[in-house]
């Protein structure tokens, strides 16, 4: 038990640590802007990309205008005469307002993680109550093991 949970522990240290040397991030989406593709609560991994390898059909992250320290995974549907990004998310029927600078440009999109940011989300939509059960849920099968194993005189693996 004890080795199972330090495995666990291990594994979550080195995906989230590897990626970062590389300067890939992660981050929670919190809209539906990009379903089916990407959902709400789902965590997605971008990577670095260079300006010039920027065009149509690539899903970025970039800095959101209108909310300074948040950002927007969007689709590149176009490109405007001065060089800015055109974006929509895939579930929007009309292009982003504003063109995209490119020096806004955050990452590619890469990697994602259906569902892992949920108590994100949950934390943010003031939905407590999902926040606490699934804790219980997470917490308690391996307590009892714990203490099933203590109380029979074996000891945990």
């Amino acid at each position: 038990m004890i080795r199972m949970i330090l495995v666990a522990a291990g594994v979550v240290l080195v995906c989230g640590t590897v990626p970062a040397r590389f300067g890939w991030s992660s981050s929670v989406v919190i809209s539906g802007s990009m379903s089916p593709v990407v959902e709400a609560g789902d965590v997605v991994v971008t990577s670095p990309v260079a300006r010039d390898r920027l065009r149509a059909g690539l899903v970025i992250r970039f800095h959101d205008p209108r909310r300074p320290g948040r950002y927007v995974l969007h689709r590149i549907v176009g490109t405007t005469a001065d060089g800015r990004l055109v974006t929509r998310g895939d579930a929007n029927l009309v292009a982003d307002a504003a063109p995209v600078p490119t020096g806004t440009v955050t990452g590619v999109w890469r990697l994602r993680v259906p569902r892992l940011g949920l108590p994100v989300l949950w934390w943010i939509e003031g939905r407590y109550l999902y926040l606490v059960l699934t804790a219980l849920a997470l917490a308690v099968p391996p307590w009892w093991l714990w203490f099933r194993s203590r109380r029979s005189g074996r000891r945990p693996s």
